[in-house]
C-alpha cells in the first residue's frame, strides 16, 4: 500500500453512523507487576492486532478492561491533529462521556483513574464485537511512533483523564451527571483494533468487563 494506491469511498462508508457503542479504560501494565503487549501492524496497515497482559511470573495472557456505560447517544472520539512544518504530526485525541446521575460508585471510579496512565479502546457504532480479524475499535493512549523502543508501556503518549463537569443543575430542569473527558497526544493516527487471534474483545457476563486477545 502506498499513497499511489488511492483511496476510495464507498456506499457503507456514507452509511455510517457517529458516537461510540462502549469505552473500555484499563491502566497499563495492570495489575502490577505485569507487562502489557500492544503489537502494531504497520506494514501496510494501520492497526493493532493483539493487546495481551503477562502477568508476573505467568504466560503470555488476555488484557483486562472495565467497560465505562454512559447515556445513550453521548460519547465520542475527536480527534485533532496539527503539524507545523515539522516532520511530526501530533494528535490530540479526546474521548467525552456523560454520565448521569452523580452516585459514589461514579465517583469511585473517577478518582481511580486520577494520576493513573490509562490506555482506551473506542468502539464505535459501526465496530464488530467478537468477530476474529475484523474491525473492533480504534485504540488511543498507545503509540508505536517515537516510542521507547524496548518497551511500549514508556511510549508518554498515555491517556489521561483532563476534565470533569457538571454537576446536579437546578431541579426539574437540568440533568444530573458529568461529562468526562480523557485526552492523549499520541505522534500517530489512533491504530484500528483488527486481533490476528482469539475473538478480539469479549464483554463479561455482567457488562461491566470485558477482556482482548
Amino acid at each position: 500500500m502506498s499513497i499511489e494506491s488511492g483511496l476510495s469511498i464507498g456506499c457503507t462508508d456514507l452509511q455510517a453512523s457517529g458516537g461510540l457503542s462502549h469505552v473500555l479504560i484499563r491502566e497499563w501494565n495492570s495489575p502490577a507487576n505485569s507487562a502489557d503487549t500492544v503489537t502494531f501492524d504497520h506494514s501496510g496497515n494501520w492497526s493493532v492486532t493483539a493487546l495481551k497482559n503477562t502477568p508476573q511470573g505467568g504466560s503470555l495472557g488476555v488484557m483486562n478492561w472495565g467497560v465505562y456505560e454512559s447515556k445513550i447517544e453521548s460519547s465520542s472520539l475527536t480527534i485533532a491533529a496539527t503539524n507545523e512544518g515539522k516532520n511530526i504530526t501530533t494528535y490530540e485525541c479526546t474521548v467525552s462521556m456523560y454520565l448521569p446521575r452523580l452516585s459514589e460508585e461514579k465517583f469511585l471510579r473517577l478518582q481511580e483513574m486520577q494520576g493513573k496512565c490509562l490506555m482506551v479502546l473506542c468502539v464505535d457504532t459501526n465496530a464488530t464485537i467478537g468477530v476474529n480479524a475484523a474491525y473492533q475499535g480504534m485504540l488511543i493512549g498507545a503509540s508505536d511512533t517515537l516510542s521507547n523502543l524496548e518497551n511500549k508501556a514508556r511510549s508518554q503518549t498515555w491517556a489521561r483523564i483532563a476534565s470533569i463537569e457538571g454537576g446536579t443543575g437546578a431541579a426539574f430542569s437540568d440533568e444530573d451527571g458529568v461529562t468526562v473527558t480523557l485526552t492523549c497526544t499520541q505522534f500517530e493516527a489512533p491504530n484500528a483494533y483488527y486481533p490476528a487471534s482469539g475473538v478480539g474483545i469479549t464483554i463479561g457476563s455482567t457488562g461491566l468487563t470485558a477482556t482482548t486477545t
